[in-house]
């Protein structure tokens, strides 16, 4: 069989999904798919799954092949492309099942039980590049013969699922790593920087999954630096933080993202600082996205506009850059300093974090034709300035020339007290203080 015979059984398949009227005999599988009969076509249509599910599994097993193939005979290279995957990817295969096929197809060689099964349809790509990567995991960390190999690979197939596969091997790799001997020169896996890892993902929704592996040094670093950061602040009633633990966690890795993103020693990228980028759109109609990430509301646009790490494009309708730069929107290090003055950290009741954690958010939004000046600035960390903009919380300047702040409430009820900055809250009207 060759690409002839397979452009032969691919123009049957289109042949018989395209949609005809059905007849009274010789129906087809576009009838059986799209006007399926109750009790008459179970059996039919659970023959049409099975079979789908093998072809789709041995079509996988070509394309994994297929590219490892070509990557043996410089065919990438050739074309001016770095690996399989890029080949992949430039004939519309999305690049995340490129790498997974590219993955699959190099171990292949090593792993032939596995290979053997998908040579029959039995396994699909997904689960064998989690046993390929459970193999690898466990090989990193003690070193397996081919017998040892073979056992291990035994024992992953077993599993039901690809995360299953990934937690055995897991289990598999610590056991080993216990029995194993030790070489006076053996650096403990614990503390091997070589396996470090860490995968960076968007998910479906829009937001990023973060997985990490690091050594004992770097995780205690990450620890570290984490610790203080993560600490429980209480709501301005004094009840407890209601953020979880992995909530609390989240928002200091995002705190020393921040820093380090708004001090200039750092390494540079093309040229520049690196920092966050808002794209914005200057056309009515369009959304405002991220450089990396991809399309944002207005809130958040708003939220992140505040800040002096973000760099401001915006484009024309066709994505062509009208203007780069900010054009005095800024809060300069001159009224920065004032604000800290006057504010002394997080200006939101019950905070106080430090001024250096903070964010300078304009009272009335620039876009809203708000000034860039000291009594239109309020300093909030970024936990507090997500409040005010996701969270229906209002800050505004009091006639005392100090901000003033409005928790969330029903429009139509009674709208509650206001409250002081945090720096402020042991002030009262009264006679006598408490």
């Amino acid at each position: 069989m060759d690409a002839t015979d397979l452009d032969t059984f691919v123009d049957a398949l289109i042949d018989d999904l395209t949609p005809v009227p059905a007849p009274d005999e010789g129906r087809t599988l576009f009838h059986l798919l799209d006007c399926p009969r109750r009790v008459i076509d179970e059996q039919p249509l659970l023959a049409v799954l099975v079979a789908a599910v093998t072809a789709r599994n041995l079509l996988d097993h070509v394309v994994a092949q297929a590219v490892a193939a070509a990557e043996r005979a410089g065919i990438p290279a050739r074309k001016h492309l770095r690996s399989g995957a890029d080949l992949l990817t430039s004939l519309g295969v999305a690049p995340g099942a490129a790498h997974r096929a590219a993955r699959v197809g190099r171990a292949a060689h090593t792993l032939p039980a596995l290979t053997q099964l998908q040579r029959l349809g039995g396994v699909g790509i997904e689960f064998a590049d989690a046993v390929g990567k459970g193999v690898a995991h466990i090989n990193n960390r003690v070193p397996l013969s081919d017998e040892d190999r073979a056992g291990v690979v035994t024992t992953l197939m077993i599993q039901t699922t690809p995360s299953g596969v990934g937690k055995k091997a897991r289990e598999i790799a610590i056991a080993k790593a216990a029995t194993a001997p030790q070489d006076d020169g053996t650096v403990p896996v614990a503390e091997n920087s070589d396996l470090n890892d860490m995968t960076v993902v968007q998910t479906d929704d829009g937001r990023v999954a973060v997985s990490l592996d690091l050594d004992a040094l770097t995780g205690e670093e990450l620890l570290a630096a984490l610790d203080p950061l993560c600490r429980p602040v209480p709501l301005p009633d004094g009840t407890s933080d209601p953020r979880s633990t992995g909530r609390r966690r989240a928002d200091a890795f995002g705190q020393i993202m921040r820093t380090y993103l708004s001090g200039s020693q750092r390494p540079m990228s093309g040229g520049v600082l690196p920092h966050v980028t808002l794209i914005r759109p200057a056309a009515p109609g369009f959304v405002d996205t991220l450089g990396f990430t991809g399309p944002i509301t207005a809130s958040t646009a708003d939220l992140i506009t505040c800040d002096s790490t973000v760099g401001l494009v915006t484009v024309d309708g066709a994505g062509a850059p009208l203007d780069v730069g900010r054009a005095e929107r800024l809060f300069t290090p001159a009224i920065r300093k004032g604000l800290a003055v006057r504010d002394g950290g997080c200006a939101h009741p019950g905070c106080g974090r430090p001024v250096s954690w903070c964010d300078a958010h304009h009272i009335t939004p620039w876009s809203s034709g708000g000034g860039t000046s000291l009594d239109n600035g309020v300093l909030l960390c970024r936990l507090h300035h997500t409040a005010v903009h996701h969270g229906g919380w209002q800050v505004y300047l009091g006639a005392d020339r100090h901000p003033w702040f409005i928790p969330p409430h029903d429009p139509a009820g009674p709208e509650p007290a206001h409250l002081r900055s945090h720096n402020r809250r042991t002030m009262t009207d009264l006679p006598t203080a408490a």
